[in-house]
C-alpha cells in the first residue's frame, strides 16, 4: 500500500503506468527539468546574449566614432549601415527569446487548438529553409478541440524537439508530420545518423522519450547515416 491507501502495483487511471512505473516517470520528471534548464541557458549564453552584445558593441562604436571627430555628410552611410546591422541582430534576438518560451510552455494551446498552435509554431521554426507539410486523420486525437491537455503539451513539445533537431543537427530542408488516430509521425530528409553512435542520454532523445513515458506513451526514433530520420509518438 502506498501512504494514500493505494496498493504499489496498481495502475494509474490517468496515465496508464503502474506505480512503480510512476516513480521512474517522476525521477525522469525531474531529470527532464534539470536537462531543459541546461539547454535553455546554452542557449541564451551560446546564442542570444551573443546577438545583445553584437549589437550593442557595434552601436556603442557608432557612438563613439560619430562623437569623437564633427559629424559631416560623409558619415551617414557608415552610421546607418551599423544601425542597420544592429537592428538585424536585435530582430534575431527577438525571433529567439520567443522560440524559447515557446519552448518553455506552449501558451497557444491555451488560446488555439492543438493543430492550429502546432502549425503556427513547426511554420516559425521551419521559417523560409525548411519546408513543413502536414497529412492528417480526422479522426486523430489532434483535431479533438477536447484532447487531454497533458496529452497535448507533450504530444506538442516532442514535436517542437524533433523540428528543432532536423533543421539544427540534420539540415532537414523538407519535413513531413503525419498524425492518425494512433501516432505522431515526423519524417525529415536531413542528413540522418547512426541511432547506435549517439548517447542515450542526449538531452533531445531523452527530453522526447521521457516526456512520453509521463503520460504513458511511446517515442521511437528511427534514422541512418543519409536520413531519412523518422520520430513516432503514440498517441
Amino acid at each position: 500500500m502506498t501512504g494514500n491507501g493505494v496498493p504499489e502495483d496498481s495502475a494509474s487511471p490517468s496515465s496508464g503506468l503502474t506505480a512503480a512505473q510512476i516513480t521512474a516517470a517522476q525521477i525522469t520528471a525531474a531529470q527532464i527539468i534539470d536537462l531543459e534548464r541546461a539547454q535553455i541557458g546554452h542557449d541564451l549564453h551560446d546564442l542570444l546574449i551573443p546577438l545583445i552584445f553584437a549589437a550593442s558593441a557595434n552601436l556603442q562604436a557608432a557612438l563613439r566614432s560619430s562623437g569623437e571627430n564633427p559629424f559631416s555628410a560623409e558619415d551617414v552611410p557608415g552610421l546607418l549601415e551599423r544601425i542597420a546591422k544592429s537592428d538585424d541582430w536585435l530582430q534575431q534576438a527577438l525571433a529567439l527569446s520567443r522560440n524559447l518560451l515557446t519552448q518553455i510552455y506552449p501558451p497557444e494551446l491555451s488560446n488555439l487548438s492543438w493543430l492550429a498552435a502546432a502549425k503556427d509554431t513547426a511554420a516559425r521554426i521551419g521559417g523560409d529553409d525548411c519546408e513543413i507539410t502536414w497529412t492528417i486523420d480526422p479522426a486523430s486525437p489532434v483535431c479533438d478541440p477536447n484532447w487531454d491537455r497533458d496529452l497535448a503539451t507533450t504530444a506538442y513539445r516532442v514535436m517542437i524537439e524533433a523540428l528543432r533537431n532536423a533543421i539544427r543537427h540534420g539540415n532537414a530542408k523538407s519535413i513531413l508530420i503525419t498524425c492518425t488516430p494512433d501516432q505522431m509521425e515526423i519524417v525529415d530528409d536531413g542528413a540522418g545518423f547512426a541511432p547506435e553512435s549517439i548517447d542515450p542520454s542526449r538531452f533531445g532523445i531523452r527530453s522526447m522519450k521521457g516526456r512520453a513515458m509521463l503520460v504513458g506513451k511511446t517515442v521511437a526514433i528511427r534514422s541512418a547515416p543519409g536520413g531519412p530520420t523518422t520520430v513516432t509518438m503514440t498517441l
